[in-house]
């Protein structure tokens, strides 16, 4: 009834029947059989003297005709391939009187009679216009288009475009692969909104935003946070400055926490320090109301967390420092670009300094060389292997060479790291430790603002919250208490922001135990539900082995050709058509894609109902 209703308001009062006023308009306008028009008005006398007075018509069968194609629910019929034609796209053609219809990302059923076959499309080019009784590229059809003010009548015109052909419907209400395609005359209809929602598979507890096309409709877009094929297959989201990451950002984590998931924000510029408050934004909260009747609120169970000697614009936030002695020395020395000289001299100094400690307990490599984390920091700390590396009796030891690279060690230690803030060293005696077992309490959102620390200690940190995560998602099954604590394990969902900027293209053949390590955690631990969101403004900074790990994509604007290439290479399963929409969408707007959609969906995300601090 909806649709007969739409299609309703679109009939004209009479129908558009110029055909024969531009039939006698070819015979008799001299205009016509020239390829070209003179800029003197004549050309438009011409025709206004020949069409008057109007035939007079009788129109009772074209109007029954135009009621009844209405009626039936038809939008249009599928025209005859052409020679760029492919197995997955069937062009339309749409007449006049339903051409507002025609827009694209609506989804169309497509009924062949002649094969007795059923699809589901999705209008992916179009709509482009053509006249009807005379040619596009006509003395006339010109100067109508020249000069609309001075020429009385204009050619009417349909639409056409493209429709890729997303599968066969069973039942109507089950797409499967299909081997052929719809034939000609096949007709078009637009498909009923209940039961899209059902064929697409969009409905579960995490509301992401609603399908692009369907603003009146309001079709949502959801996901379910129990489905392993959503968050636990892990997360790309990228996007140009001000395309709406940030906000799919805060609406996943707000979608995670409201479902008991843990979440951390690894925050590279201090947006998220403030999404404990409402989002302040009046334009977003008006959509917020009236499209998802939702308002504005922040998160409740929320700390910030920050280096000892950073800044950040969060309420109380929680001062920490990071225990270097238990990192992998390989991601260490990755990240700190070590020599291989300078890397020998890393591994001597943990030696010793671990040997001569009091009490001194094994030094570790990390869970991911094969030793078990300790609940607290053990053994060295940074300030410890600063001592050894100026201590005489360890340097006594040393040639004239390798006390050279002692001291250049030395002082990458105590001005890369020790002055960041982020290790342990004596100026950060009184500093707590990052306190992991507080990450990993469900439906809390613990945001690292590493806003103000300089890229090497970031990194730092974020290898540090990565391994540290992991071994506690291993060693403690979903759903079991994490030992000497009262908490009850749960989903984890780790955030790192512009994760080019911790491993890159660039850096990829230097950082390779840092790359490693990340791949293992993101495929071992998505098996127990913990989640990697990796994000970036700059795509093509991005290894290609980091896009292997982003199933489930959130795609915004993204104008440049360097960061949009690697993108479409690395996602599979989106029409070709799709990609030319992406430099063109809209804050907000996104390609979404992932295996728990039946399809990928062009999606306005909702806005988030906490604050986030605009930085740019």
């Amino acid at each position: 009834m909806e649709l007969r209703a739409e299609y309703s308001k679109l009939i004209p009062e009479k129908p558009d029947l110029n055909l024969a006023r531009w039939q006698m308009l070819d015979e008799n306008n001299p205009a016509n059989k020239s390829d070209s028009i003179e800029d003197n008005g004549a050309p438009e006398a011409q025709a206004q003297d020949t069409l008057e007075p109007e035939p007079t018509v009788d129109t009772s069968d074209a109007e029954q005709t135009i009621q009844s194609t209405i009626l039936s629910g038809v939008l249009g019929y599928v025209n005859f391939d052409s020679g760029v034609s492919d197995n997955t796209t069937s062009g339309a053609m749409v007449s006049a009187e339903r051409r507002r219809l025609f827009r694209r990302d609506v989804y169309v059923g497509l009924r062949d009679t002649e094969q007795n076959t059923e699809f589901l499309g999705r209008i992916v080019q179009g709509p482009f216009h053509t006249p009807h009784e005379v040619g596009s590229d006509s003395a006339m059809t010109r100067t109508t288009v020249l000069h609309p003010e001075r020429t009385k009548f204009r050619p009417s015109y349909y639409v056409f475009g493209n429709i890729e052909v997303l599968g066969q419907l069973i039942n109507g209400e089950r797409v499967i692969p299909t081997p052929t395609r719809p034939r000609p005359y096949s007709e078009i209809y637009i498909f009923p909104p209940d039961r899209l929602r059902r064929l697409l598979e969009i409905e579960g507890n995490v509301l992401i935003g609603h399908l692009m096309g369907y603003d009146q409709e309001g079709i949502e877009v959801r996901a379910n946070s129990e489905n392993k094929n959503f968050l636990p297959r892990n997360v790309g989201i990228f996007g140009t400055v001000g395309s709406g990451k940030s906000n799919t950002v805060q609406v996943l984590v707000e979608e995670a926490c409201n479902a008991g998931w843990a979440s951390v924000i690894i925050d590279v510029e201090g947006e998220y320090v403030r999404m404990n408050e409402g989002n302040d934004r009046s334009d977003m909260n008006a959509i917020l109301k009236e499209r998802y009747s939702l308002n504005p609120s922040g998160l409740t169970d929320f700390r910030v967390y920050v280096p000892s000697s950073g800044a950040t614009d969060a309420v109380n936030p929680i001062r920490f420092k990071v225990p270097i002695s238990q990192l992998d020395l390989s991601v260490i020395s990755d990240i700190l670009e070590f020599s291989e000289p300078q890397f020998r001299m890393f591994d001597r100094a943990v030696e010793y300094t671990s040997r001569n400690l009091p009490q001194a307990r094994p030094s570790r490599m990390g869970a991911l060389s094969g030793r078990q984390l300790q609940n607290q920091p053990s053994n060295y700390t940074l300030q410890n292997l600063i001592d050894s590396l100026g201590d005489q009796t360890f340097t006594n030891n040393l040639n004239s060479t390798e006390k050279s690279t002692a001291n250049t060690l030395r002082n990458k230690l105590i001005y890369t790291l020790g002055r960041s803030g982020m290790l342990d060293w004596n100026a950060t005696n009184s500093i707590p430790y990052l306190p992991v077992n507080d990450l990993l309490e469900g439906g809390r959102l613990s945001v690292l603002d590493v806003s103000e620390t300089d890229d090497r200690s970031r990194n730092i940190g974020i290898a540090y919250v990565l391994q540290c995560l992991f071994d506690k998602v291993i060693d403690t099954p979903l759903g079991e208490r994490i030992p000497n604590t009262e908490i009850i394990r749960p989903k984890v969902l780790l955030v790192i922001e512009e994760v080019h900027t911790f491993v890159s293209r660039q850096s990829v053949s230097k950082m390779r135990a840092v790359l490693d390590n990340l791949q293992t955690i993101s495929r071992r631990g998505r098996k127990r539900w913990m989640s990697l969101a990796l994000v970036s403004q700059q795509p093509g900074h991005v290894p290609d082995e980091l896009f292997e790990l982003a199933n489930t994509r959130f795609i915004h604007q993204l104008k440049s050709a360097t960061n949009l290439a690697p993108v479409k290479q690395t996602t599979g399963g989106v029409h070709e058509a799709l990609w030319s929409t992406i430099p063109a969408l809209g804050p907000g707007q996104c390609l979404l894609t992932g295996s728990t959609f039946k399809n990928p969906l062009f999606v306005n995300v909702r806005p988030s109902r906490s604050r986030r601090l605009l930085t740019n």
